[in-house]
């Protein structure tokens, strides 16, 4: 008798679990008839904390997910929805409920189940026949979130970052462009539509081939002719601005930076201010070294505990 009920209340916990085993193998959607939840007004994801946290009535309007029989294959988890590359399944505690990405983001389902899913384009590649949901274009922003470039070829270095539509612009520093397949300011050289030349205001000259040692190896460096303290790194033709801090300046003999006040290119005011602050540094150098000479002569004693 004890053995006939023990049956009895397994039989019904798999029935509340997986409902009818006939309606997942019709070969129709995972979700059977049911139909598939809406997403919430804000088009963003919310964890399972903040949907257990608010009252049972309005968790019942928001999240209301459908119970989708065979849909989880474990209590928490999400997968991608086939040929989609911004839907996915959550599953909440063996419930499943489809969930959208914000436009513009995409779904990455390598992520633990506590970190939010939807990423960068340039962190989750979209396949060629993947689909994504229609973009939602606002006067600033090609889509509700992103990060894209507001430049063009002679004008590498800004950027815009988009949050719901809203775009907040901002400027690679000095000498980088802005790189759209890898969201990061790189070296303009580096960067596939950025003309360096044309954005930094160069041109590396050409170095003669030998017939004998054949093409130059090693980089080029090449002083700025508007700003001693600039100079262009060539690399296979291709130029980089850099630049030397301080009162120093950069020499074209030593292809180094050394004080402005030995560049005769520098304007006199730098070479000036340069001038002055090698003065006061080997002042400071000459009272170190008296009083490392004072020191060495007259040790202070040890003191005896």
């Amino acid at each position: 008798m004890k053995t006939f009920a023990l049956l009895a209340c397994f039989c019904a916990v798999a029935q509340a679990q997986f409902g009818n085993p006939q309606g997942f193998g019709r070969g129709s959607s995972p979700f059977g008839s049911q139909q598939a939840p809406v997403q919430s007004s804000r088009g963003v994801f919310q964890s399972r904390n903040a949907v257990q946290q608010q009252p049972a009535s309005l968790r019942q309007e928001v999240a209301a997910p459908a119970q989708f029989a065979g849909a989880c294959r474990e209590l928490n988890e999400r997968y991608p929805v086939s040929g989609s590359c911004d839907r996915y399944i959550e599953c909440i505690n063996g419930t499943a409920e489809e969930k959208l990405c914000p436009d513009g983001l995409r779904f990455d389902a390598d992520v633990n189940f506590n970190v939010y899913p939807c990423k960068y384009p340039n962190e989750i590649p979209c396949l060629e026949r993947s689909s994504l949901q229609p973009p939602q274009p606002t006067a600033d922003c090609p889509n509700q979130f992103g990060i894209f470039k507001t430049g063009d070829s002679r004008n590498c270095s800004g950027f815009r970052n988009c949050v719901n539509g809203v775009g907040h612009d901002f400027t690679c520093p000095e000498g980088l462009a802005f790189s759209s397949s890898s969201y990061r300011c790189e070296w303009p050289d580096e960067v596939e539509d950025c003309d360096a030349e044309a954005f930094l205001g160069f041109r590396c000259p050409e170095v003669p081939i030998s017939k004998e040692l054949g093409p130059p190896a090693g980089f080029r460096y090449y002083r700025s002719d508007t700003d001693c303290q600039k100079y262009f790194l060539c690399i296979e033709g291709r130029p980089r601005v850099l630049a030397c801090g301080g009162d120093s300046a950069f020499d074209d003999l030593t292809t180094t930076c050394v004080s402005a006040d030995q560049v005769s290119a520098c304007p006199p005011e730098l070479r000036a201010a340069a001038a002055d602050a090698r003065e006061l540094e080997q002042q400071r150098l000459a009272k170190q070294l008296q009083y490392d000479e004072q020191f060495a002569r007259n040790p202070p004693h040890k003191r005896r505990f």
